[in-house]
């Protein structure tokens, strides 16, 4: 799980951080909020078309390609970044991150579930879901003095090294698999046969919603902490806040799951940060703001692995990389959608609506895994 752990390190550090660094340089080159939600929209755009196909290839084909396929597409974005900057280039960025992370995504999460038995298969997603919240860490916290330091370009030249770092190793790894699951498979594969089952598409469903309240608050933390007055590189220490408290909650779950039931957790976890969502837009001094980061990322930290290891028990035998391109799916309907609503409502009524619209959204998921 080491060496899985850090080749998810790796490629989600650039996504996380490129984030940072795209909302902030759209900023200062005069984007308005509507036109950074739409950047902000490109992120799920490819992800969208070919989520259930990178999760089919990762099934026949192996984990090997699709991670190589999306190494070599985050490595293009990041060099876009650095090369050119001017809003269309960041669209072009957006759009190759997007595509670059739903083909190596799919296949780390489908490793992990894979590796070692299925005794271990919470532990495993546990370890995977602390991998997530360490880059969601470096990448913010890296983007945040690089910029102030170096500039926006240099930014995107460290994360360019992540990527380059990440497709080396695959590239040397014996361990990932060149064949999947599903190769031998004859039957045809139907995906109207996984949205019938109702279990895995209330998963789906929960699973898309929580997504698009981290989103919402990875692209409006950094502009909110810009209405305010923050430096760049505070706005990366309260954004790192936020992944050190998801990191936390997360080495915490596995006991937690001992003692209560996964969709207890969950139900509560996001009513909490639906609270601090309530919060967050009323404050301007930055220890309130930090504090508030910090309690959503407990609330959020949460859903990530719960969704991930429940999608992965409820998938059909050699489906596994399918189901789970299914839910990518379905995160980037809410990586669209939501960050073009997001950026509606912030151009027309400044960001608190935005925070309290994902607060509502919290509070639907918490009744679906009430149900």
């Amino acid at each position: 799980m080491l060496r899985l752990s850090l080749l998810c390190i790796a490629i989600h550090a650039c996504y996380i951080g490129s984030k940072v660094v795209v909302s902030l340089l759209a900023v200062e080159l005069g984007a308005s909020q509507a036109t950074i939600g739409a950047i902000a929209a490109l992120y799920g755009a490819a992800p969208l078309v070919l989520g259930v196909h990178s999760g089919r290839l990762a099934d026949t084909a192996g984990m090997r390609l699709p991670m190589l396929i999306g190494a070599g597409f985050v490595a293009a974005a990041m060099v876009t970044g650095f090369l050119f900057h001017s809003i269309a280039s960041l669209f072009v960025v957006a759009t190759l991150m997007g595509l670059g992370f739903v083909y190596y995504n799919v296949s780390i999460q489908n490793l992990t579930g894979a590796h070692g038995p299925p005794e271990r298969r919470a532990r495993n997603f546990s370890i995977l879901a602390m991998a997530y919240s360490t880059s969601a860490l470096i990448g913010p916290t890296f983007a945040g003095f690089a910029i102030d330091f170096r500039g926006h370009a240099w930014a995107f030249f460290g994360f360019a090294l992540f990527a380059v770092f990440s497709l080396v190793s695959v590239v040397l790894s014996r361990g990932i698999p060149a064949r999947g699951p599903g190769a031998a498979a004859g039957a045809s594969r139907s995906t109207l046969e996984l949205l019938r089952n109702a279990p895995l598409m209330r998963t789906v469903v929960m699973s898309g919603l929580m997504v698009a309240a981290w989103e919402l608050f990875l692209f409006y933390m950094p502009l909110r902490g810009h209405e305010i007055g923050l430096s760049a590189s505070m706005i990366g220490i309260v954004m790192g806040a936020f992944a050190a408290a998801a990191f936390v909650v997360r080495f915490l779950l596995a006991y937690m799951l001992r003692a209560w039931s996964a969709f207890f957790v969950l139900s509560t976890a996001v009513l909490i940060a639906a609270g601090a969502f309530v919060l967050l837009p009323l404050f301007t001094d930055v220890a309130l703001v930090f504090a508030t980061a910090f309690v959503i990322g407990l609330g959020l930290g949460v859903c990530q692995p719960i969704s991930m290891m429940v999608a992965f028990e409820r998938s059909p035998a050699g489906r596994t990389g399918e189901v789970t391109g299914l839910r990518l799916t379905a995160n980037n309907v809410a990586r669209i959608v939501v960050p073009l609503v997001g950026g509606a409502l912030g151009a027309a009524f400044g960001a608190a609506p935005v925070f309290w619209m994902n607060a509502l959204n919290l509070v639907a998921v918490s009744w679906l895994a009430r149900r």
